[in-house]
């Protein structure tokens, strides 16, 4: 029982490590500070750029939510990051259709 036990804690320190916390940190807080700047764009009608800031922030934030396991952030974030990168698309084929 006591080998069981002990494998099990291995698993849990070794197979399934979170990153070092100062990595956590350094990822939430470039993250949140692309989101701000990203709606600060928003709120002044910067266009496109505001959409990029946004998906790269998010991204940043889904891959926090991943490392740290928690299913309502990477819920959150990943739809962001689907929407921004729809807002992306969206761009592109419209910008594209103006040159052909």
């Amino acid at each position: 029982m006591y080998n069981y036990h002990r494998f099990i804690w291995w698993q849990v320190h070794h197979l399934y490590r979170l990153p070092e916390c100062h990595n956590m940190q350094l990822i939430k807080w470039l993250g949140t500070a692309l989101c701000l700047i990203g709606i600060a764009l928003t709120s002044f009608n910067v266009y496109p750029i505001n959409i990029l800031f946004g998906l790269v922030g998010s991204g940043l934030w889904t891959y926090a939510g991943v490392l740290q396991r928690d299913i309502p952030l990477i819920l959150v974030e990943a739809v962001a990051v689907a929407l921004y990168f729809a807002g992306v698309v969206s761009y592109v084929t419209h910008e594209l259709h103006k040159w052909l």
